[in-house]
């Protein structure tokens, strides 16, 4: 009985040098803009606009509404640019935008919002 070997060989032309420049690129963060604050009615409807929101090197990949002062009331999509609330009353309230850009980058800014009777 006979063998045959077959011998492969492979080279690349791929090849990296000590010398070859690298270039780092730097995220610019989001600037989460949650709009003026305002007075309303309890009568109006009220909702929360994010879309003022800005990023300069990429997209905003998502939203995130918290409220962190008031009598506690349902944001109705937290994780959407423009939502609504539900179940607020008289008094002050205020709510936080936070968005993050597609490297994970990330900023929040505040919307204070007083309803009056």
């Amino acid at each position: 009985m006979k063998a045959i070997i077959i011998i492969l060989s492979l080279t690349s032309s791929f090849s990296f040098h000590q010398n070859d420049p690298v270039k780092v690129v730097k995220n610019i963060p989001p600037q989460a803009n949650a709009g003026n604050d305002l007075t309303v009615s309890s009568k109006e409807i009220v909702q929360l606009d994010g879309t003022s929101s800005r990023e300069q090197d990429g997209i905003i990949s998502r939203y995130q509404w918290s409220q962190v002062a008031g009598t506690p009331v349902t944001i109705v999509n937290p994780n959407a640019a423009i939502t609504a609330l539900q179940g607020y009353a008289k008094g002050d309230y205020t709510f936080r935008l936070t968005v993050t850009d597609d490297r994970g980058a990330v900023s929040s800014d505040e919307v204070k919002m007083a309803i009056k009777d």
